[in-house]
């Protein structure tokens, strides 16, 4: 019997040495783990084609990228925009405003998913999925309805409005990619855009830029001022004193330095702002600072 019970203990040893080789050796490959796909920053899926930018830390204003999401996807609940919401880091948006339509294109940090999405954006709630394929052969799920469309292509990413399947190939190709992102910028947008809204989130503010801005200053002062403008950009905060109002930075990139000294006296005319609120930056910029604006005014100018 102690016989028995050594030559027991003794195949039992090289069973598990032979397991232990095995899975050294890699031959179950049926436990392999997936590849890790390459991170993506959601703002490098934005294109160069849009009039306004903004990006939303959602820590700073959760109110607003509700109001995003509720706006831009009709029908889509307060429970479901709220559950969406409460998973999004940061929002990328570029908007065209054509007629009385506002044209969008969100990228945007969020723990989200296709398996998610599927539950919410759902044939009951009039969704239609369709495959997109890119030319990379990678194929995504795209929900539609109403001519406005949602993907959501990784566990990190969602993205929403136009030129999804543009947005997908360049994921991919980001994907791609070799060797340090950093040396080779994957990004679509301009260089100074890009990374004046890469710093929303570190500042802990919205930020937005308007390349086109004539459109976005009328609605904002509510008069036609032809400035002579190169660009606007800006930033806001929440007021920490008051709930419903924001605190706005602008910056006024003008073509030269005559159209800012016309320009400067009708903004502050505009705004009804003293010189304690503005800066001069060089021979052609302006900076006017601590803003009090409602929120609803805000919206408004965000078509909101």
């Amino acid at each position: 019997m102690k016989k028995h019970n050594f030559s027991k203990k003794i195949a039992l040893s090289i069973c598990a040495l032979a397991l232990s080789a095995a899975i050294t050796a890699g031959f179950f490959t049926g436990c392999k783990t997936p590849p890790v796909e390459k991170p993506v920053n959601a703002l490098d899926l934005l294109d160069d084609e849009s009039a306004f930018y903004i990006a939303i830390p959602n820590e700073v204003d959760p109110e607003l990228v509700v109001r995003f999401l509720q706006n831009n996807i009709q029908n889509l609940s307060e429970k479901d925009a709220a559950l969406i919401s409460s998973r999004i880091d940061n929002v990328y948006c570029g908007l065209n405003h054509k007629k009385n339509k506002t044209i969008i294109q969100i990228a945007s940090d969020a723990r989200i998913g296709d398996a998610v999405a599927s539950k919410i954006f759902t044939a009951k709630n009039g969704w239609e999925s369709n495959l997109v394929i890119t030319t990379f052969k990678k194929t995504y799920n795209v929900y539609d309805r109403d001519n406005l469309e949602l993907a959501f292509p990784s566990s990190d990413i969602a993205l929403i409005g136009r030129d999804i399947p543009v947005m997908l190939n360049q994921l991919d190709n980001i994907r791609s990619l070799e060797g340090d992102l950093e040396a080779l910028p994957p990004h679509l947008l301009d260089d100074e855009v890009y990374q004046y809204l890469s710093g929303a989130g570190a500042e802990n503010e919205i930020r937005f830029y308007a390349g086109r801005p004539q459109s976005f200053l009328t609605t904002l002062t509510g008069a036609q001022l032809d400035l002579k403008l190169d660009h606007v950009s800006g930033s806001f905060v929440c007021d920490p004193k008051y709930e419903g109002q924001y605190i706005l930075k602008l910056d006024f990139k003008f073509k030269n330095e005559t159209y800012m000294k016309a320009g400067r006296g009708l903004l502050t005319l505009a705004f009804g702002l003293t010189n304690s609120n503005c800066q001069l930056i060089g021979e052609d910029e302006l900076i006017i600072s601590d803003i009090k604006i409602a929120k609803k005014s805000l919206y408004k100018i965000l078509i909101l």
